[in-house]
């Protein structure tokens, strides 16, 4: 059972862990950009046949919040971090709220919909 954020955290690392990612989780400092996820990193991806078959890198944000939190706006992010998330998803990354393992699940489900696709 899930109780504070830092439960989440463990359970985002283990994920990038279990998928031989490269990941690390940024510490904030004040001095570098505002509302960075909680964990980033990339995660290998074999390119489809069309695509010569090559293994490329997927970048992936991950803002981890207490469970509990769905129901605030913008599932409790900040200004800032809702920025970022936008900005990664439209430059071609992921990024997702988790608040728990039915967050991992569904982005695990959004990488397999990229080897489906032509």
């Amino acid at each position: 059972q899930l109780k504070s954020e830092n439960d989440v955290k463990k359970l985002v690392k283990d994920w990038f862990d279990e998928r031989g990612a490269w990941h690390y989780a940024p510490i904030q400092t004040g001095m570098g950009a505002h509302g960075i996820a909680d964990r980033v990193g990339v995660i290998p991806v074999t390119v489809t046949p069309g695509m010569v078959g090559k293994k490329i890198g997927l970048f992936i944000a991950i803002e981890a919040k207490k469970p509990g939190r769905r129901n605030e706006e913008r599932r409790g992010l900040s200004k800032h971090q809702h920025l970022n998330m936008t900005s990664i998803l439209d430059a071609g990354g992921l990024s997702i709220v988790c608040d728990g393992q039915d967050d991992l699940d569904k982005l695990g489900v959004a990488l397999e919909c990229l080897n489906e696709r032509p």
